[in-house]
């Protein structure tokens, strides 16, 4: 079993998530280490049952001979969170040429259940192509980066009245429970800044490429 190299480890971007191309042949002798991590994760689970699920299991739907499978594992951030959204509208126009290619297309996003048959309600994508790392166990073992890991400060310096005043501009709006309302502005301080590349190395400079464009870059949509 092979582990191709990862295109990126930045799990925040459109355009660089982090994927793998697993191959199902048995003629490799040395699995690498990424792959045995993949291949041995405990904490994936089902979005359908719940119950803990393989990476390399293809899929219910798909035909093709296991001989000749190859499965790209693809690590999204939140599935609540538009890059997610925005790179799997792509993936999923993308789906039926990697199927003839006999590639299996494994998602795994960090949620719950209710969001990921939200998350493929809106993006097209089979919910059995989807897989959940509620906790991200997996992504920490690969060695993601995760962002800055910021910490609010306490009541004195930082109020919860302020806390719901900047959250109500914000998607999601205010918790209803207090007990949600630190803990989701401390992930949204974190994504923002996460967003301006603190915590994430290359993020600030794909997304000014992204608005200004890049002349010596890859051409990504052909003319025909």
């Amino acid at each position: 079993l092979r582990m191709v190299t990862p295109a990126s480890a930045i799990a925040s971007l459109v355009t660089l998530l982090p994927f793998f191309l697993v191959s199902s042949v048995h003629s490799f002798s040395s699995p690498s280490p990424t792959y045995n991590k993949i291949a041995s994760a405990t904490s994936i689970l089902s979005p359908i049952t719940g119950e803990p699920t393989s990476l390399l299991q293809p899929n219910s739907n798909d035909d093709a001979p296991i001989t000749n499978k190859k499965t790209l594992v693809v690590f999204l951030p939140q599935l609540g969170e538009f890059d997610s959204f925005e790179y799997c509208e792509q993936l999923h126009a993308a789906q039926p040429a990697l199927q003839s290619n006999g590639i299996d297309l494994k998602l795994v996003g960090i949620g719950d259940a209710t969001s990921a048959q939200r998350f493929c309600s809106f993006t097209g994508i089979d919910i059995r192509s989807l897989s959940l790392d509620p906790t991200a166990r997996l992504y920490q073992d690969l060695e993601l980066y995760p962002g800055p890991a910021f910490s609010l400060p306490n009541r004195d310096i930082v109020s919860d009245d302020l806390l719901k005043f900047v959250l109500k501009s914000l998607p999601g709006a205010v918790p209803e429970t207090t007990e949600e309302l630190r803990p989701v502005a401390t992930a949204w301080w974190n994504y923002l800044a996460m967003c301006a590349g603190i915590g994430a190395p290359g993020t600030l400079r794909e997304i000014l490429r992204g608005y200004f464009g890049d002349v010596a870059g890859p051409e990504r949509v052909g003319d025909g």
